[in-house]
C-alpha cells in the first residue's frame, strides 16, 4: 500500500499536466504552427514570476466572500517556499470569518473525487486557520465512510487511498488546534479509523503537536493497534536537522525494530559445470 500510495503521489502532477497538455492542443488545433522558435523559459524565472503575484483579499461575506476564498485557493495553489508566511498571516487574518472558511470546506468536499490536489490545497487552508468553523468542517470530513468499491490496482482501491490521504490532512488540521476536543477526534481516529493511512498520520501530528512528550506517547500507546506500536517511534528529519544527527537516530530506530529491516540476499547454488555454456537437450 506504501509504494502505491507514493506512485498516486509521484504520478498525479503528471497527469494534471498530461491534461493540461491535451486540452492546450484541443484549444490551437485549429491554428497555424508557428514557426518562429521560442526561448525556453527557466524554472527559476517561472519561480520568480509566481512570487510577485498578488494575494487575493480574504475579506467579504456570501458570495463575494466564496468569490474570494476561492481565488485565494488558486493562488496559494501556486505560491512559492517564499510566500508561506504571507499564506498563514492570511488565512491567520480570516480566522472569524465563518464564510471563509466554509467556502474552503465547501471546496473541499466537491473537489475530493475531481481534483485531488485543489482539495489537499483547501484541507491544508482550513488546518492553518485554527477555526472553530474549521475544526467542524474537518471532523465532518474525516468521517466520511472510506469507498468500500472503485478501480483497483495491485488489490487496491484507488478511491479509497485517495480519500484517506485527504482524511489524514483533516487529521493534521485537527492535531494542529491543539484543544481539548480536536485532540479527543485524533486519537480516536489513530485508534479505529479503517484507514491505516490516516491511523499513522493521526499518531504521527498528535505527538508532533504535543512536543513528543511521554504522556502523550502512553495516551496513544494505551489505544493504537499493537501492530502500530512501531508508529510511536517513527522518525521525522527536521528541515535543519544534520544528517548525522538523523543517521544517529535512525540506527537506533532500526536496532529496536529489527522486524522492519529486509531479508539479505542469498547466495545463488553454482550451477554444475557440465551445464554452464552448453545448449539445453532437446
Amino acid at each position: 500500500m506504501r509504494n502505491m500510495t507514493k506512485l498516486i503521489l509521484v504520478l498525479l502532477p503528471v497527469m494534471l499536466l498530461q491534461h493540461r497538455i491535451s486540452a492546450n492542443a484541443t484549444e490551437t488545433s485549429a491554428q497555424p504552427p508557428n514557426t518562429q522558435s521560442r526561448p525556453s523559459q527557466q524554472p527559476s524565472i517561472t519561480v520568480q514570476e509566481l512570487a510577485k503575484r498578488q494575494a487575493p483579499a480574504l475579506v467579504g461575506t456570501g458570495e463575494e466572500a466564496k468569490k474570494n476564498a476561492l481565488a485565494f485557493i488558486d493562488w496559494a495553489g501556486a505560491s512559492t517556499k517564499s510566500q508561506d508566511e504571507i499564506v498563514r498571516k492570511m488565512v491567520a487574518g480570516a480566522r472569524e470569518n465563518p464564510d471563509i472558511i466554509m467556502a474552503f470546506c465547501d471546496e473541499a468536499f466537491a473537489k475530493q473525487d475531481v481534483d485531488h490536489s485543489r482539495a489537499l490545497v483547501a484541507l491544508s487552508l482550513i488546518g492553518e486557520a485554527r477555526s472553530q468553523a474549521g475544526m467542524e468542517c474537518m471532523v465532518k470530513f474525516a468521517r466520511q465512510p472510506l469507498p468500500e468499491k472503485g478501480t483497483v490496482v495491485e488489490g487496491e482501491i484507488i478511491e479509497r487511498t485517495n480519500l484517506a490521504m485527504l482524511q489524514a490532512k483533516a487529521i493534521d488540521g485537527l492535531a494542529y488546534l491543539r484543544n481539548e476536543k480536536a485532540d479527543q477526534f485524533v486519537v480516536e481516529a489513530a485508534a479505529k479509523n479503517p484507514s491505516r493511512i490516516v491511523r499513522a498520520e493521526a499518531i504521527a501530528a498528535y505527538l508532533w503537536n504535543h512536543n513528543y512528550d511521554a504522556k502523550s506517547r502512553e495516551i496513544l500507546k494505551s489505544v493504537i493497534r499493537k501492530d502500530e506500536v512501531i508508529f510511536l517511534d517513527r522518525l521525522v528529519k527536521q528541515a535543519d536537522e544534520p544528517k548525522e544527527s538523523f543517521n544517529r537516530k535512525l540506527a537506533v530506530y532500526l536496532k529496536t525494530h529489527p522486524e522492519i529491516m529486509p531479508p539479505g540476499p542469498e547466495k545463488a547454488e553454482p550451477q554444475p559445470k557440465e551445464t554452464v555454456g552448453r545448449p539445453p537437450k532437446f
